[in-house]
């Protein structure tokens, strides 16, 4: 084992000194990593206004001032006149009818109807539908402080008065989380710094490891140390551990730039890995020997070097694709989710949101852990039976 370390280890010092890998390890995917979360930042209901078009059949001071309302609870309020109701498209519409004001001055029960078209967009629509219940309440809140009574007309100062009480900030404001069995879609840097992550692992390891190997192999490199006192299996397993080392110093490379990102709050950008790090470098120890697994298979197999860097390409972006790295895998067709189970970065993903999503420990890993070591085990068969060593 000492003999394969030292193999190991010899190899990785000559691809972390190589100029050509510098930029691809250590600069390329920490950019990835700003841009993605950037892109993707808050890009979710609960982060941007709502567009909402009302219809104010009523046109009284009370309807108005529920239009001033609904303006400050985030909705993108846009005001149509009855008449051009019909006629005008929606995707959300939110209509309120007469006599709404003398309703409300009278304390009578009134109704405001929302509807939605039937392609809109489900989740804006839950959305909708709990910020309009929180803008009623906000009312009604303001309309007790104001304490109008029913009158034929309210005056300048009053009408002044319950705009000022409805332009107030709440005073209290309610943090809400999952629990229990809750689980949130992975969104923003969330998503996209451990898929970058997992991304780059396959990328750098399937580029640049195949390809050294495919040059190894035409050069008669392997042929050479199959000379010496080392065995087959032990130039195999040096390449092979050599791999597995590559993946993890990037997994720890992008650890440590998504966790300094985080901390520093670039491009206001807020994300942690979480006081359970450890577990997350634990579930990557089987990951990059599936990915090493993978690159020593593509190293059997490539003729030439150009193949091993254009196809080691294709690979790291397929299994980024399908494996979730890209977008959240709860939002993938359940026919791909299928697919994507046959990926070693799927099962990653579900490791990595297991714990930094989800606050899952040692325990919510051990199955992804598992299926990418049965992975790593099989295409590490396979590489083994397609990389020849003697000429």
């Amino acid at each position: 084992m000492r003999r394969i370390w030292h193999l190991a280890l010899h190899d990785t010092r000559l691809f972390l000194v190589a100029r050509e890998n510098l930029f691809f390890m250590f600069l390329m995917p920490v950019m990835f990593m700003l841009f993605f979360s950037v892109v993707f930042r808050g890009n979710g209901p609960t982060d941007v206004s709502i567009s909402l078009q009302v219809v104010d059949r009523d046109s009284g001071f009370l309807s108005r001032a529920f239009v001033k309302q609904l303006e400050s609870g985030r909705f993108d309020v846009v005001a149509v006149a009855p008449a051009a109701a019909d006629s005008t498209a929606y995707i959300r519409r939110l209509i309120i009818p007469v006599g709404f004001t003398d309703s409300v001055l009278a304390h009578r029960p009134v109704d405001v109807a929302l509807t939605k078209k039937s392609d809109s967009n489900l989740e804006y629509d839950a959305a909708a539908e709990v910020r309009l219940r929180q803008v009623q309440a906000r009312f009604l809140g303001a309309l007790a402080r104001w304490n109008q009574e029913a009158v034929s007309e309210i005056s300048v100062a009053d009408q002044e008065a319950l705009l000022a009480l409805i332009a107030e900030q709440p005073r209290l404001t309610v943090a809400a989380e999952f629990a229990g069995s809750g689980r949130p879609v992975p969104s923003g840097a969330g998503q996209s710094i451990p898929g970058m992550l997992a991304m780059f692992m396959v990328m750098t390891v399937a580029i640049g490891g195949s390809e050294s190997l495919t040059r190894e192999k035409l050069g008669g490199t392997l042929a050479r140390l199959a000379t010496t006192t080392y065995s087959t299996g032990e130039i195999l397993g040096g390449k092979l551990l050599h791999l597995v080392l590559v993946g993890m110093v990037q997994a720890m490379v992008l650890m440590a730039a998504g966790q300094a990102i985080g901390r520093l709050g670039l491009f206001g950008i807020d994300f942690s890995w979480g006081p359970r790090y450890w577990v997350v470098l634990v579930g990557l120890v089987p990951y990059a020997f599936a990915v090493g697994g993978v690159t020593l298979l593509l190293g059997g197999l490539f003729r030439t070097t150009q193949q091993a860097e254009s196809l080691g390409w294709m690979v790291g972006m397929v299994f980024a694709a399908l494996g979730g790295c890209w977008w959240p895998l709860e939002i993938m067709p359940r026919g791909a989710q299928i697919l994507g189970g046959f990926f070693p970065t799927f099962w990653a993903m579900k490791a990595l949101h297991a714990v930094v999503t989800f606050g899952r420990g040692l325990d919510g890993i051990l199955l992804p852990m598992a299926v990418l070591a049965g992975f790593g085990a099989l295409f590490a068969w396979l590489g083994a039976r397609t990389m020849k060593v003697t000429g």
